[in-house]
């Protein structure tokens, strides 16, 4: 059984719940999880699509195919492939396997990812339904872009196939490494704070019978960074202790969560950047270059589906 499954209408969207944080409560409450530990649950982590890569001939019937990595990108009629622009994954944000939790996507239309031959820029672009698109070919440099070094490369062409149905990641790994974080430094009430996290993981896959995927390793749509970003910096300790106020101030009032997780986030010292998406140069074949690259975005900007505004990072 999967959390996906179990609790999904045939749109793929939780049934007869008046929010995500609603949905997945209700869900965990009815296997017996703790008020407590669903609200930890809930500040912390994010859904993850993790996925494999297979070539076009090797994909079966039953897969659920999210979208293609590599070769030339869908665009829409007045927008040209610019020299330079890799196309590093088209989504099928359709297609794409939502759970209880709200990773903040659009659910219609398509979403590209483009870095550049040195990764140090990327942007990203989505394409709503009802735009009329046509398949571009790839670009040919002039003599002046290849005066000036600029070339064009393009990557072969997978298939992206999603690998689990329930999978979460904890935002800036405020996780025990067991679960694919990292304990860092953490001490005194700090690591009180990671140890209850645990245990409310813990609790989760002890009542549901689900252990959700946690791999911060892997290539993925949304959950979090392999490394905690820069962004987070001046954040995650208010981050954390303004969850565990929260697991005292709705005890009473579990409903109030969206209002007082929206509170918190105005009250964080600067906005963190979520994880949008990251894979691994060696994988992209890469040759002369290693590490990730990942695209970020703020939570306002996601949720007004400004894609233009997401911050292209490599680490190296």
């Amino acid at each position: 059984m999967s959390n996906w499954d179990s609790t999904a209408g045939p749109s793929g969207d939780p049934v007869g719940q008046a929010s995500r944080s609603s949905a997945f409560r209700a869900f965990a409450r009815r296997h017996g999880v703790s008020d407590d530990a669903i609200t930890r649950l809930l500040w912390s982590m994010e859904p993850a699509v993790y996925f494999d890569w297979k070539s076009p001939e090797r994909v079966q019937p039953g897969d659920r195919v999210i979208g293609h990595i590599g070769g030339t990108p869908v665009l829409p009629l007045d927008m040209e492939w610019e020299v330079g622009d890799i196309l590093v994954a088209s989504f099928d944000l359709a297609a794409v396997p939502r759970t209880l939790f709200d990773d903040g996507l659009p659910r219609e239309g398509h979403l590209l990812l483009f870095t550049v031959s040195d990764a140090d820029r990327g942007k990203a672009l989505y394409i709503p339904p009802g735009i009329e698109t046509t398949v571009r070919p790839a670009p040919v440099p002039s003599e002046l872009d290849l005066r000036f070094g600029y070339s064009h490369m393009m990557l072969d062409r997978w298939t992206m196939v999603a690998s689990h149905d329930d999978a979460w990641d904890a935002h800036a790994w405020l996780i025990g490494e067991d679960h694919g974080g990292i304990w860092g430094e953490a001490e005194g009430e700090e690591a009180e704070w990671h140890a209850r996290l645990e245990a409310a993981v813990e609790e989760y896959a002890a009542k549901v019978g689900v252990r959700p995927a946690m791999d911060n390793s892997t290539d993925k749509l949304r959950g979090v960074q392999r490394n905690v970003h820069e962004s987070w910096t001046n954040s995650t300790e208010t981050f954390q202790r303004l969850r565990e106020e929260a697991v005292f101030e709705l005890r009473d009032a579990p409903e109030r969560f969206d209002e007082v997780y929206d509170r918190a986030w105005r009250e964080l010292p600067e906005q963190p950047l979520l994880h949008l998406a990251t894979f691994n140069m060696e994988s992209l074949q890469y040759d002369w270059m290693d590490g990730d690259i990942s695209w970020l975005i703020s939570r306002d900007d996601l949720r007004a589906r400004r894609f233009d505004k997401v911050v292209h990072y490599w680490l190296g």
